[in-house]
């Protein structure tokens, strides 16, 4: 700051007087004498200001912007042709930098390392894939369903049919004293009665009619997360659509609406439907690898009657049959009990799925779609509004807090077959059976604010596009609608501006690479001139709109707020798909007892069946390595996997060297390029892990290659290296990280070069001053 003082021209007749004769000063030499002082004493203070003491800490506020999957080289692309004119101005007023990502750099493992600032191996997302532990059998690493007791467990009928005794005989007893004296026997009979009756009924309504235990979810991602922290010394935080934070962390002095992880009514991480009457599409989704809900309708006009498939009815049908089963005696035949007990909850009425009937119309040129009492008309091509759907269970837990979703259709055609798509069924905002908003109720609490919106954590359907089913417009429609309802809510909290610590992550960057690259890449299977010259430009379109969101954000910020964007990874197309296990068994590491097995899919992770065996055509006596997730390898190890065959030490080190070479130098006989650019061992890219639970090594895709679709799931499909001919072409999930870093723009310059996404949680801190965390793996580039 400079302080200018001026003073205005003046010309005064000092004339010298004796003491005896000193005349008073003139009016106005006094008042400019006087203004002149001020203005030195002013000048002066603030100069003297700086070395006073320290400086309040700047600025007041962080503003954190994500956008899951920006790739590098397209910004620094769009921004060199002068698409990006607020990220290119972020860029220069502050700093611009490529931001290393994690070993594997996937968007629950790199947004688990960005909220804790330690190594994947320390919070334990390390793969969206994991072992459950003592078994070769897979689930999501960012968190599992669990169960949890309802009231009082076991013990509910019986203690609220106590309670309902206790108050009904209270209340009788009350009234007995002012019953006349001659009936007060009478009264006190009927009293105990009536109690004796309520309680025995309460405890009735409670064993038939409440469940025992309830889904609850375990997010299994350790370390203290930045909000956590910040909100603990005194600053009030606010994050939204973070990947992996379901259940939603208690915030004390803030808010938190989930991101990734948050799953749809039916516990899937999306599982949208599909209606038609064209029977060649049944077929075409045979090896459905992505969930796909396909009803195939019954003719192509008129009424139609048909069903929305709906969540499972958990607490009444699967956990009575989990509770019969684990009191089987050894020995006895599981397959017969689990049917017997299944027959029985049948004969009572209980089903296995609650379904709601779902009745089209179809004419000629549109169709009638009525559900749950509510009616919408839709022509081809046409979005419906948000259905609410109630799904019932009994008449007691509807009315008290019954199962509530939103879903939207889209009419694909009515000629010549009918193609109806309805989405993932969204938990309705006011219905959170396991909490996706913090504080409790906060997600009803927005909706006097925004509307209805969705809470599902992969809130833009990739997996209809994938599996071949609608077209790019289906795709671009709803990744429209749902970025119109994210900016509104950024817009909205940003002007609101009472957070000290705001975090918001938009995903749409990340789904559109996803499905784009393969009318970027021309060397791409999928590659098709046309339709590249039609919708290549919607990827620059993205960008576009990521840079305007970064623009509106600045536009609402006060002076001194740090604003920082960046990206958890980048892209590259993914050509071809390297099969792990296929590997492995060519090489001798794993050996099979019969053929390999059928195709898997995402359903599979969720429907295990009785035993929940995924390598059944494994010889695990004579198999020393397995693949599972997306690149990591399992030595299986004696002591460790439940029918290991390595032993620990020098021979479980020759199984890592041996598979480390092999992979490596393997090339591909097709293009002559190496699909492994590396094969990491578990120390080189952790410390502090857990062995028995992190994989011995990560094999590291080079460019244009990405694991395989089955050996993710566990699967040996017949060649080493396949042709990637789906959708879904462009990924980052097993790439070496060297090769799609994130990026990140901050409004302040950076003291330090190649920051790692680690390190963005000390810097934040030191933004705010607040004390350092012990022990993390990031440093602070400010």
């Amino acid at each position: 700051m400079y302080l200018v003082v001026r003073q205005s021209p003046r010309h005064y007749n000092f004339t010298r007087h004796t003491e005896a004769s000193n005349p008073p000063l003139p009016d106005d030499l006094v008042q400019e004498s006087v203004r002149f002082s001020t203005r030195i004493v002013t000048a002066a203070i603030f100069l003297l200001l700086p070395l006073s003491g320290p400086r309040a800490a700047e600025p007041l506020r962080v503003v954190i912007l994500g956008f899951d999957g920006a790739d590098p080289k397209l910004v620094e692309q769009y921004m060199a042709a002068g698409k990006l004119p607020n990220l290119s101005r972020l860029k220069i007023e502050g700093t611009y930098s490529r931001l290393a990502t994690t070993n594997p750099p996937q968007t629950p493992v790199s947004w688990s390392t960005f909220s804790t600032g330690i190594n994947p191996g320390r919070t334990e997302i390390f793969d969206f894939l994991k072992r459950i532990d003592g078994t070769y059998v897979p689930e999501f690493a960012m968190g599992t369903e669990g169960k949890k007791p309802f009231l009082f467990g076991a013990k509910t009928p019986w203690v609220l049919g106590t309670g309902g005794f206790a108050v009904l005989a209270a209340l009788g007893t009350l009234a007995c004293w002012f019953a006349p004296g001659g009936r007060r026997k009478v009264a006190m009979a009927v009293t105990i009665v009536t109690a004796m009756g309520g309680g025995a009924w309460t405890g009735w309504l409670a064993t038939t009619r409440l469940p025992r235990q309830v889904p609850d979810a375990i997010n299994h991602r350790k370390g203290v997360t930045l909000w956590r922290w910040a909100s603990d010394h005194g600053v009030r935080a606010r994050v939204l659509h973070v990947p992996n934070t379901f259940p939603a962390e208690e915030i004390p002095q803030g808010h938190m609406l989930s991101g990734l992880g948050v799953p749809d009514i039916r516990g899937r991480i999306g599982s949208p439907a599909f209606y038609s009457s064209d029977p060649g599409l049944k077929q075409r989704l045979a090896e459905n690898q992505f969930s796909i809900e396909f009803v195939e309708l019954s003719a192509a006009t008129g009424h139609l009657e048909t069903r929305v498939v709906g969540p499972y009815n958990k607490p009444f049908f699967d956990y009575p049959v989990d509770e019969a089963l684990a009191s089987l005696a050894p020995g006895e035949d599981r397959a017969k009990a689990r049917q017997r007990v299944e027959k029985e909850l049948e004969a009572k009425g209980v089903s296995r799925r609650l379904d709601l009937p779902l009745e089209l119309e179809v004419a000629e040129n549109h169709l009638t779609v009525r559900l749950e009492g509510q009616q919408q008309v839709l022509t081809p091509g046409e979005w419906s509004g948000w259905f609410v759907l109630t799904f019932p269970v009994n008449w007691l837990v509807d009315h008290v807090n019954g199962i509530r979703g939103i879903a939207r259709f889209k009419l694909i055609s009515v000629r010549p077959h009918v193609q109806l798509y309805l989405s993932p069924i969204n938990f309705h905002p006011a219905f959170e059976p396991i909490p996706f908003s913090y504080p409790k109720g906060y997600a009803a609490s927005l909706l006097s604010r925004l509307g209805l919106f969705k809470t599902l954590g992969w809130p833009i359907d990739t997996w209809t596009p994938s599996a071949g089913l609608g077209d790019e417009h289906l795709f671009l429609e709803d990744m429209d609608f749902t970025v119109r309802k994210e900016e509104e809510m950024m817009n909205d909290f940003l002007k609101e501006g009472k957070d000290r610590l705001y975090i918001q992550v938009y995903d749409f960057t990340d789904r559109i690479g996803h499905l784009w690259w393969r009318l970027l890449d021309p060397r791409h299977p999928l590659y098709n001139p046309v339709e590249a010259a039609r919708f290549a430009g919607e990827m620059e379109k993205a960008y576009v709109r990521m840079d305007d969101i970064v623009g509106r954000a600045r536009a609402l910020l006060p002076p001194g707020t740090m604003l920082m964007v960046c990206s958890d990874h980048g892209f590259t197309s993914f050509r071809r798909g390297m099969n792990y296990n296929t590997w492995l068994v060519k090489n001798g590491w794993m050996a099979l007892k019969e053929g390999p097995g059928g195709t898997r899919s995402l359903e599979d992770l969720f429907d295990r069946g009785e035993t929940g065996e995924f390598f059944k055509f494994v010889d695990w006596s004579q198999t020393r390595a397995y693949a599972m997730g997306l690149g990591t390898i399992y030595v299986n190890l004696a002591g460790r996997e439940p029918r290991g065959s390595v032993a620990p030490g020098g021979e479980y080190e020759s199984v890592r060297q041996g598979i480390i070479d092999g992979l490596q130098s393997y090339v591909d006989p097709q293009t002559g390029e190496h699909p492994v650019l590396r094969v990491y061992r578990r120390e080189e890219m952790y410390r502090g892990f857990d062995p028995s639970l992190v994989p011995d090594l990560r094999a590291a895709n080079g460019e244009n290659y990405r694991v395989g679709w089955q050996t993710a799931l566990g699967e040996v499909p017949p060649n080493i290296v396949e042709d990637n001919q789906k959708v879904w072409s462009g990924d980052h999930c097993s790439v070496d990280p060297s090769l799609v870093p994130g990026i990140l723009f901050s409004s302040r310059k950076l003291i330090r070069e190649n920051p790692g996404i680690q390190d963005i949680f000390p810097s934040v801190l030191r933004v705010l001053g607040l004390p350092p965390v012990e022990g993390i793996d990031g440093q602070s580039f400010f």
